[in-house]
């Protein structure tokens, strides 16, 4: 089967041919190393038949305590454990060491005989209850249900001792607590009573109040007074004339006096001299529109202008003066009601921290009495609560008789089965872990990205331990398939129309991977193909054995051809088929390298080209010497052999490194060795798509061969280039089989 590439690779990792790779590979591996799992499964069988005779008999007895984690006492007070922890707590001190100990004790006291006997405690709770389980384990039965007995007395006894140590010490903290109570409270009262003696309380009340009314009152005329200040401040004299005229005459007197004070005052005398200097304008503004500037009456009027304008500006004086004393007489004001104010203040805040400190010692004094009420209560219920029944945890049922628990002979045998099957596939993971051999072109497809030329499956050799050649009319049809695949793939993948794979290298990472037959077999089915000349050469020019393979010399050869001893033409040997010639690796040489490095190579190389159609190279194994990374850039393509379940993909992926680090065009990958019963073989699917043409054939003769003579049918399906069958990428055959048509 030929993969194009990459992008046609089977799935990913949880596709349906990944799992079915994933289990044949464990098929192999259990194949491989069937006793391992045998062998940790009859150690498993055997230590645990051992433990099954060879241990003693063990009894087990049960008792259960019922839990009631709420309680009242006889007050109606409730006591209640902590819910979130309280089961966990109370499994835990169940198997404490000190509850072994007590029943340990209780139970060699009353039974002697039992004395230095073991047991083990197991306490856990019944699902969705508030019931305890007790479970002792013991050799002897007697024990076992003394031991339980014993362990649930002696957890309710140390119960109640603890409840009593609680209680007590509760009521001793408490008592002291109350007694530094009594001693701040009498110090409390002795210090409000001397206070009330240094100081009146209720007058200390009533000056806090007057002070705080005589303050706001003062604040207010201070306001006003900075108000009226700020104000004489801004006007200037006209402003000031003008508001104080129009205060007065808003404010009339108590008897009308209020005109008389306007005629007679100041801003009376202003506002009239004013309105009249006004009056006197507008006349003179509404005469200069028919008299001239030089009448009588303009002049007149002008002179009576000029003194009412001089008349202003001696109120003006005299105004300037009256505000500046007014304005002194404010600041005199101000000044005295802010020490007024500042005294009051003090007054008020001395008044307010004597009451305060009054009010502290009444507040912390109602505090502590109120904290020594509420122990006082304390102390009542705890002495109350010590004679009410306060055990939360009660036993339910006494412990049964003890029973044995050995396990029978057939639960020892499953236990030990189900080790032996957990531990046997634990190491059959590791080593599948460890193992980086691949059986399955999945799984060869994860590793690498190189296209899949084909896949050979594996052979069975003959008696002699050799595997055969392929013949034009071999029967090994699902073998024969494989190699007519890759020759279909060299012909039709990868070729760009300008240069075809004229000088072909098959080469392998490692001895032993198959390199040597799979190159032979390729070299024939192509042969079988074509009439022109096709050209096999083994370059392993150290250990090449090919010739062996064909019944040819060794030597001369190319190592011969390299070095200048002998022309390829004189070297070159026929096989016994038609179309395929033969090149041996000559005599061996320990340093091949400089033969491959010389012009005499390349020269070979191109002369070859033109000559043969195709040839083909088996090389020396990638990782074993250089020889073949050196040789691959002067190639057309290389394909690397990978033998499935032998070859190492970390080797493997060394040997391409190697070739792509030398410029070499590395085609693609001959999976070698397939198990052609694996799920992902598709040839062996349909090996009765051979055998029935077959039979058909030979019971239809005549329409077979078309009027033509069995030895011509014969002879022309096995030469014709046209006849074999040609894979598809997707490795399903959908040409005619090579068929073999008998005489009849």
């Amino acid at each position: 089967m030929a993969e194009l590439g990459p992008e046609l690779a089977i799935g990913g990792p949880l596709s349906p041919a990944a799992l079915r790779a994933r289990v044949y590979r464990y098929q192999l591996l259990l194949r491989k190393y069937w006793w391992l799992p045998v062998m940790v499964l009859s150690a498993s069988l055997l230590v645990q038949g051992v433990r099954y005779f060879l241990s003693d008999p063990l009894f087990v007895s049960t008792g259960r305590m019922m839990v009631a984690p709420r309680i009242m006492t006889k007050e109606s007070t409730v006591y209640t454990e902590e819910l979130t922890n309280y089961f966990g707590t109370q499994v835990s001190l169940m198997q404490s060491d000190e509850i072994k100990r007590r029943a340990g004790r209780s139970v060699e006291a009353s039974h002697p005989e039992l004395k230095g006997t073991m047991a083990e405690l197991a306490v856990q709770q019944e699902p969705k209850a508030s019931i305890f389980i007790l479970k002792v384990t013991s050799p002897d039965p007697k024990y076992s249900q003394l031991f339980a007995d014993a362990c649930m007395s002696e957890f309710l006894e140390f119960k109640r001792e603890m409840r009593g140590e609680t209680s007590q010490k509760t009521v001793d903290a408490v008592a002291k607590q109350l007694t530094e109570l009594e001693k701040t409270i009498a110090d409390l009262d002795q210090r409000i009573f001397q206070f009330k003696q240094d100081n009146n309380v209720i007058f200390l009340q009533e000056q806090g109040n007057y002070v705080g009314s005589y303050l706001v009152d003062l604040n207010k005329q201070l306001a006003e007074l900075k108000k009226e200040a700020q104000l004489l401040d801004l006007m200037n004299i006209d402003q000031t004339l003008e508001r104080e005229a129009q205060g007065t005459e808003a404010t009339p007197g108590k008897d009308g006096a209020g005109s008389a004070a306007l005629v007679e005052g100041p801003q009376s005398e202003y506002i009239q001299t004013k309105r009249q200097l006004q009056k006197a304008k507008a006349r003179l503004e509404q005469m200069s529109k028919y008299l001239r500037p030089k009448h009588p009456k303009i002049l007149a009027l002008k002179d009576e202008i000029t003194r009412s304008e001089r008349k202003l500006e001696i109120v003006r004086q005299q105004s300037r003066e009256s505000v500046q004393e007014k304005r002194q007489a404010i600041q005199l004001q101000i000044s005295n009601l802010e020490k007024i104010v500042a005294e009051s203040e003090t007054k008020a805040l001395e008044v307010g921290r004597k009451m305060a400190e009054f009010e502290k010692l009444k507040t912390e004094r109602d505090r502590q009495k109120q904290l020594y009420d509420s122990l006082l209560g304390t102390v009542q219920n705890v002495n109350v609560s010590q004679d009410v029944s306060q055990f939360d945890v009660n036993i339910l049922e006494q412990a049964t008789p003890a029973i044995s628990i050995k396990p029978g002979a057939v639960r020892t045998l499953l236990l030990g089965l189900g080790v032996g099957l957990i531990l046997s596939g634990a190491l059959l993971f590791l080593l599948d872990r460890f193992n980086d051999r691949v059986s399955t072109v999945v799984e060869l497809t994860e590793h690498f990205n190189e296209p899949i030329y084909g896949q050979v499956p594996e052979e069975v050799a003959d008696a002699d331990g050799r595997l055969p050649l392929l013949t034009p009319q071999d029967t090994r049809h699902v073998y024969a398939e494989s190699f007519r695949n890759i020759r279909s793939s060299l012909r039709f993948v990868g070729v760009d129309g300008k240069k075809k794979n004229r000088v072909i290298l098959v080469t392998s990472p490692t001895p032993g991977d198959g390199k040597s037959t799979i190159t032979a077999n390729l070299a024939l089915t192509l042969s079988f193909a074509t009439t022109n000349k096709i050209l096999l050469i083994d370059g392993d020019m150290r250990r090449g054995g090919l010739h062996r393979l064909f019944g040819l010399e060794g030597e001369p050869g190319l190592a011969e051809v390299l070095g200048g001893q002998a022309d390829w033409r004189k070297v070159v040997q026929p096989t016994r088929y038609p179309n395929l010639s033969f090149l041996s690796a000559g005599e061996p040489t320990g340093h091949p390298g400089e033969l491959i490095f010389s012009a005499a190579c390349e020269n070979l190389m191109e002369e070859l080209g033109r000559e043969f159609e195709v040839v083909i190279f088996d090389t020396a194994p990638v990782l074993a010497v250089d020889d073949t990374p050196s040789l691959a850039p002067k190639a057309d393509g290389t394909l690397v052999v990978y033998r499935a379940g032998r070859t190492s993909c970390r080797l493997m992926r060394n040997s391409l490194e190697a070739l792509y680090s030398r410029n070499a065009k590395v085609l693609g990958i001959i999976f070698n060795g397939v198990d052609p019963k694996q799920p992902e073989y598709g040839y062996y699917k349909y090996t009765e798509y051979y055998y029935s043409k077959t039979v058909s054939r030979k019971r239809e003769p005549a329409a077979a061969t078309n009027g033509a003579t069995p030895e011509k049918v014969e002879r022309s399906e096995a030469a014709s280039p046209e006849a074999p069958s040609l894979a598809t990428a997707n490795g399903n055959g959908d040409g005619p089989p090579h068929v073999t048509v008998k005489k009849t």
